[in-house]
């Protein structure tokens, strides 16, 4: 994947070149179509200007200058590392050429080229402080590369409301033939829950680790217990990385309490891959695979594989925050035998978004259209296949109050529209969460 920077912003703060558009160079074809790509962010269409023009005129020191970036924001790394070398040579201390080569240092993982030249630069009393303060950031996260080993871990207490706790119908009475059942009333309550997160990343080369991860759940209810849910995940994998993508393969374990007694095991498989399409845009696809197996008699039947593809497009916009837009499709199928509450297909479509309302506040929401297809009759109370489509709106927010400490709040509302109407509900989730990170 391509390491981002806050390269942006120290490049707007410190080295927006004042172009002299009455430059006698700007009646030439190519040189025009050059500058007037590059101050439209056509990077690609600015380098290859630029490359005409060269072939009969020399460029001043200015316009070398665009010359690199332009090479450098289409990945032509080594040509923008000899362009600013050259631009260093005739101002051996021009802190604007400096940053820019070890920005191009950093993006060709050289580390400790990188390093070098951000320490060389802090030493410019005359760096402004936001300036200053981002390689600060850039010279942190180079320190964690170094390092073979590195641990994140994650507390976090909530509490919150939950308005039909057993998911019951909105319905009163269903019919069955011609007998009328009574359907339990919607049940609220209020919920704890309490998380531990630990992750572990081994360094085996520079662009393959280990991860590793352990994570803890509990959500326990005022007064209905019997949906008091315990869950232990222990998981492992491999990633690699080129300069673009990433490639990961990944083992869980699930471990599942419902009211203190033993439900669930999951096994689950995830292969994923993940590509940089540019610089505001990735594209993930992922594969999942889980063997449910349920340890209550009463529950054996729903013993299943389940197979699941999803594939996202995530969007960074300066005005729109970041955007991800994710389809997800697959199968649900009971291990032995066929039952009708368990054998299903279905998809997913979802769309997310994290906005910065300012540098320590970041508003999410997120709307999902669901649906699933029973693939076997449902002969005693429908005589049909059971058939669900949800429709799931979050809202939330997240305030840092400072490195380590953050306060979130979050909404949820579920509408499921079911052809059985004892599956018919709606509900909405309110928590509030502290989160603890070191």
């Amino acid at each position: 994947m391509k390491i981002k920077s806050n390269k942006k912003i120290v490049f707007k703060a410190l080295f927006l070149p004042a172009l002299i558009f009455a430059n006698q160079n700007y009646s030439n074809e190519h040189f025009s179509k050059a500058i007037d790509s590059y101050n439209n962010r056509a990077f690609q269409d600015s380098y290859l200007a630029f490359k005409e023009y060269l072939k009969n005129n020399k460029l001043d020191s200015n316009f070398t200058f665009i010359l690199a970036r332009s090479a450098y924001e289409i990945g032509k790394f080594e040509e923008a590392e000899t362009l600013y070398k050259e631009l260093l040579k005739q101002t051996p201390d021009n802190s604007r050429v400096k940053l820019e080569l070890a920005q191009t240092y950093f993006q060709q993982k050289r580390y400790k080229e990188a390093e070098a030249l951000y320490q060389d630069v802090l030493k410019d009393s005359t760096l402004p402080l936001n300036v200053r303060k981002n390689i600060e950031l850039t010279l942190d996260s180079l320190d964690k590369k170094s390092q073979r080993n590195l641990l994140k871990t994650t507390l976090s207490i909530g509490y919150g409301y939950d308005s039909n706790t057993d998911n019951n119908s909105n319905d009163d009475v269903v019919n069955w033939g011609n007998i009328p059942l009574s359907i339990p009333d919607k049940k609220s309550d209020h919920v704890a829950e309490y998380i531990l997160a630990l992750n572990h990343t081994f360094k085996i080369k520079e662009n393959l680790t280990m991860d590793n991860k352990f994570v803890g759940y509990m959500q326990k209810f005022n007064n209905d217990h019997n949906n008091d849910l315990s869950l232990a995940v222990f998981g492992t994998g491999l990633s690699y990385y080129t300069t673009k993508s990433k490639s990961s393969l990944a083992f869980d374990y699930n471990y599942v309490w419902l009211d203190n007694s033993t439900y669930l095991f999951n096994y689950i498989l995830t292969p994923s891959f993940d590509y940089q399409i540019d610089k505001n845009l990735i594209y993930k696809t992922k594969i999942k695979l889980i063997k449910k197996d349920f340890k209550q008699t009463d529950y054996e039947f729903r013993d299943s594989m389940y197979y699941e593809l999803s594939n996202s497009f995530v969007l960074l916009t300066e005005k729109f925050g970041m955007n991800s837009l994710s389809f997800v499709f697959g199968t649900d199928n009971k291990d032995k035998g066929k039952a009708w509450n368990v054998d299903y297909n279905f998809a997913s479509l979802r769309y997310e978004n994290m906005y910065p309302i300012t540098q320590s506040t970041i508003l999410t929401s997120g709307i999902e259209l669901y649906k699933d297809r029973y693939k076997v009759n449902e002969e005693v109370l429908y005589n049909n296949k059971k058939r669900d489509d949800k429709l799931i709106f979050d809202l939330g927010v997240l305030q840092s109050l400072n490195k380590n400490l953050s306060l979130g709040a979050t909404i949820r509302y579920i509408n499921n529209d079911s052809n059985q109407n004892i599956y018919e509900y709606d509900k909405y989730v309110v928590r509030t969460n502290l989160y603890y990170s070191f």
